[in-house]
This record gives C-alpha cells, structure tokens and sequence, in this order.
C-alpha cells in the first residue's frame, strides 16, 4: 500500500473564486448604496422633469390642491416694490436656487418646507391673456400677464387653472387694460417662480392657491377655477408637464403681448378726452358663491368683513352671487394713493424776555426788551404742470411744491376733484404717462366745508392761491397723476 498516494495528487487553488466573490459584493454595495441615495433624490426633488415622472408612476406624489383660506400655509404678502427688493439683487445661481425650492415647495403642497410662502399683493394691469395647453406646464386654464400699477418694471404671471370649458369666461372677463386688485386679506397668490428679462424687468409667476371664484365689478361675467388635483381626478391625462419650464409667457409670445399693451394704452390714452372713459375700465373682485344641491365643487370660503354700522346694513337680497355692494360713482376717479403729508413748519422756541435789574439810584436809561424772532417759514417752491410730472421717479415731501396752471375739471367725487389742464385738453397727442408734460392728472382734496368746482368749470390757479403737492405717483394706465390739495 501506496502511503503516499494522496500527496502526489495536485491541490486546486481557489483563491481567484473568492477575488471574484468580494468584487460582486461590492457591486452590489454599491448598487444598494446608489439606489438609496437615488431614492431620496427623487423623493426630495420633484422640481426634476425626471423625478417628477418617476414619482408619478409609483403614486407617491399628489397633485398641486387648493387650500381653503382660513387654512392657508403660512407667509409673507409682499407688494411689487418688496418683490423687487428681494429678487432684484439676486444673481443667475442664486436666483436658480430660489426658483427650485419655491416650485419644489409647491408641488409637495408646502409640506416639508421650512420657508415662509411668499405671496403678491398689489394692484395690476392686466397687459395679455394666454391660453394653457399641453406643452405647458398647466394642462388647462389660462395665463395672464399683468404689470404693476406703481412699477411698470415688475411683471405678474398669473395662472389661473380652469377646465377648457371655462378658458374663453375667464379671456373675457381679463380683458387688456383689465385691473386685477390683490389684497392680504383674501387674496393667496404664491410665487413659484422669479425670471429676469433681457430688458432688466422682472417677471414673478403665481398660481391662487384657494383657487376661488372671481366676477367682473359692476359688471357680467365671472369665471371658478379648479386645482390641479381636481383637474388629474377629473382627466388623468391633464397632468403637469414638469419638463415645459417657467415662466409659461417667455420669449417671443411675451415681447409680442407686451407690443400689443402698449398700443392699446398709447390709443387708449390718445383718444380719451375725458378722466370717466380714460380711468375707468374693468376690476376683477373676488366673490363667495352660494353652495346648491346640484353643484358642490366649490366650497365657499369665509372672508373678513369691516365692522358696519347697523343702521346702514342693507339686508341681502337673494341671488346666485353675493358681490358686496359698491356705490357707483358719478366719475369714477382713481384709487386713493398714500399721500405724504406736507411738513409743518419749524417754529423755533422764542427766547425769554429780559428782566431789567432794580433802578440804581443814579437814573439811568431803560433797557430795551428785546423782540421775539418770526418763525421760520419753510421754501416754498411754485411749479406748473409739467415741472410737477418731472418729479414723479423721486419726490420727496421734503420741500414745499406748489402747482399753478390754468385747469378744466373732468370729474367730481364728494370732494375730491379731477383736474386737467386747458392745454393738455387741446392737444391731441398729448401724453399723460411721459414725464415733463402738462398731460398728467391732477387729483385735488378740497377740505370739507368748502364747495369743490362743478364738472367742465375752468379756472386758474396762479402764486397767489396756488395748489400744494402731496404727492406724485403712477396710476391707472401708467399715467403720471398729481396729488394735490388747498395751500394754507
């Protein structure tokens, strides 16, 4: 027997099976790894095109809902001079970043964010409406472009999501020139996205988050809108298309609306021969509708009302809408702007008198008593029309201004009146929104007591009882508009 017939066979080396074990561990490690992290990713990025589809199709990403107004998230409401505060400054990556977590925060319904909602709150001029469609980032509504009635700079998108059926109402409703007037205490328009324009303006898109119900003041028509999630449940096809961008009005449709806005105003503005056709124009309020047993898509919301007094409370009368009542106008006027208030003169303190010491026993002559100083009387300044609208980008109620000129009155409301004057009126191509022209509006606080010129009278105001500037602002229609009232 062969004791060595064992150790003659040849041993197998199986060290190269374990080399490629351990590599095929770490695959998978890693594979593991990468898809945890993915995983994340996507869940915490659906700003994405991509991770917004990959959610979608695993059902883990509801659509954008409506929020009722007394449950509303959080925020700050800030006008069109805030907005470009904030945004002006920043620069291309800061402003990236900013629009990735304000979309970010909207698409998850302002769950995990820890920001403050921002939204707008202003006074705007509606430039154009556009209507919604596939290749945009909402299926179905319509987007409205508007500019800001005290920064012709800044520039509102506002996207307004409807079914298509309700599309041509809310066109119609939002016509050019159109005021859309949003308030703090009922009006929720969140900023999702900030664009700066190759001409240095600003573009702010938002969506109305209470997705409400909207009708023309002092007028027909009106229009509700519909979420998104109602608008998915309604048609699974209208989902959003992450992929279009914002803003949805960019390029060449923006630059050819905004064209067209300025047409209409420079005709509009031409042809007016009177503040009652030139000032008024159509206002979009925000209304409650009544709730009915056939129709139970829209839950009407609570709205904060001022105190009335009860004698002047007027019961409702019954009907499909409840629009709060608003006493029409003889003329209508523009809306009253912020007047600062003219500063009051300084008067110095007057020095005390001089009490003349006991008579000495040799006679002597009596001291004289010296006179109080007059107070100071602050630099009164008198400017004619065009001097005044010259002011408009940087008056300051600093110094005395007052405004002299031959004036027609083109409207009357209580006491305030609205004033032209005679040389504007006969020129035809005169133009209110340009400064250092006698075309601009002039808006004159007559104090109670007294009674204000009737409509169509003319007077003149010369240095001797001339007008004192409060203010000079942009109003309707980017007219340039002199606030003024009785010099004292």
């Amino acid at each position: 027997m062969d004791l060595f017939h064992y150790e003659d066979k040849p041993v197998k080396n199986r060290g190269s099976v374990f080399f490629w074990w351990a590599v095929v561990l770490l695959l998978l490690t890693g594979a593991c790894l990468a898809s945890w992290i993915g995983s994340f990713y996507v869940v915490s990025h659906p700003e994405q095109p991509r991770c917004y589809r990959i959610l979608k199709k695993l059902k883990r990403l509801d659509a954008p809902k409506g929020f009722p107004t007394t449950q509303a998230p959080r925020g700050d409401f800030l006008s069109a001079t805030k907005l470009l505060d904030r945004y002006g400054k920043l620069g291309p990556a800061e402003l990236a970043r900013d629009n990735a977590e304000l979309l970010r925060a909207y698409l998850m319904n302002y769950r995990e964010s820890k920001r403050r909602v921002t939204y707008v709150v202003g006074k705007y001029d509606v430039v154009q409406t556009f209507p919604l469609g596939a290749t945009d980032l909402f299926p179905s509504g319509v987007a409205v472009v508007s500019q800001s009635l005290d920064l012709p700079q800044v520039l509102l998108e506002s996207v307004f999501t409807a079914p298509s059926a309700m599309v041509s109402a809310i066109r119609s409703a939002l016509p050019t020139g159109g005021d859309i007037p949003l308030q703090r205490s009922h009006d929720l328009f969140a900023l999702i996205h900030v664009a700066r324009l190759e001409d240095g303006r600003m573009q702010f898109t938002t969506v109305p988050i209470d997705y409400g119900a909207w009708q023309v003041k002092r007028g027909s028509g009106g229009f509700h809108l519909t979420s998104p999630e109602d608008l998915e449940k309604a048609d699974p096809k209208n989902t959003l298309n992450i992929a279009a961008g914002l803003p949805i009005v960019r390029g060449e449709r923006l630059q050819q609306g905004i064209a067209a806005y300025v047409a209409f105003r420079r005709k509009t503005l031409a042809n007016a021969k009177d503040d009652e056709v030139a000032l008024a124009g159509p206002e979009l309020v925000r209304f409650d509708p009544t709730r009915s047993e056939t129709d139970d898509a829209v839950t009407p919301r609570v709205v904060r009302q001022p105190a009335q007094n009860p004698a002047t409370i007027t019961p409702p009368t019954p009907a499909p809408l409840r629009v709060a009542p608003t006493p029409a106008p003889a003329v209508p006027l523009p809306p009253r702007p912020v007047v600062r208030g003219t500063p009051k003169p300084v008067t110095p303190p007057t020095p005390p008198a001089l009490i003349s010491a006991p008579a000495p026993a040799v006679a002597a002559e009596p001291i004289p008593t010296p006179v109080p100083a007059s107070p100071l009387k602050p630099f009164r300044r008198v400017v004619s029309t065009s001097e005044a609208s010259r002011m408009v980008e940087n008056f300051s109620a600093s110094e005395s201004v007052l405004l002299s000129g031959d004036f027609v009155v083109t409207g009357v409301l209580g006491q305030r009146v609205a004033l032209r004057t005679t040389e504007s009126l006969r020129d035809a191509s005169a133009d209110p929104t340009q400064p250092g022209t006698s075309a601009a509006l002039i808006v004159v606080d007559f104090p109670a007591g007294t009674t204000p010129p009737a409509k169509d009278a003319t007077f003149t105001r010369d240095a001797s009882r001339p007008f004192a500037v409060r203010d000079v602002i942009r109003g309707r229609n980017g007219q340039i508009t002199i606030v003024a009232a009785e010099s004292k």
